[in-house]
């Protein structure tokens, strides 16, 4: 015949063991973070465990830039440090999750595709890249759109004197 209090103590110890493990990996996710610099080494930008920048460090001589440029190339490195997310995850989890465990699969295939890989732009991560260009070399962007102005407002023709011809319509 079965214990129950056998029954309930091997549950209570599975049960403990499951929070353990999720209280392990809601811990090794909360302290994740990538880290990813640009070529050029003028900008760090930091991702936390869901994608989200953290941290930004900008380099002096990005100053000459203009901000289009900056912005543009704070969002490559974001987005390669968001690239790199799911490596990262899948390194950290391993031990708890299990390299290829259902779960493992579903949090790096969640990741992925939040975070696509993106093709960077030729020569990305090397000297020669396009990262520290002057600004004369970058084509100016579009002019912003603007609406053209109303059209002038139509004169008014000048009222006649005597539009009723002389007498009432229906006399």
């Amino acid at each position: 015949m079965t214990d129950p209090d056998r029954i309930l103590n091997e549950y209570e110890g599975k049960l403990a063991e499951a929070r353990r493990k999720s209280d392990a990996i809601r811990e090794g996710l909360a302290n994740l973070r990538v880290t990813e610099r640009s070529p050029d080494g003028q900008i760090t930008v930091t991702v936390n465990d869901a994608g989200n920048l953290v941290g930004l460090d900008l380099g002096n001589s990005l100053q000459r830039k203009d901000g289009a440029t900056v912005g543009q190339e704070v969002l490559r490195v974001v987005q390669a440090a968001q690239t790199r997310l799911a490596g990262a995850v899948q390194e950290a989890m391993a031990p708890s999750l299990g390299a290829d465990s259902e779960a493992m699969r579903f949090l790096v295939d969640r990741l992925r595709s939040a975070h696509p890989d993106v093709p960077q732009a030729a020569g990305w991560g090397t000297p020669s890249s396009g990262i520290g260009r002057i600004e004369e070399d970058v084509p100016p962007p579009p002019p912003p759109f603007r609406r053209p102005p109303p059209p002038p407002p139509r004169p008014q023709r000048p009222a006649e004197e005597d539009d009723d011809f002389g007498g009432g319509f229906l006399r």
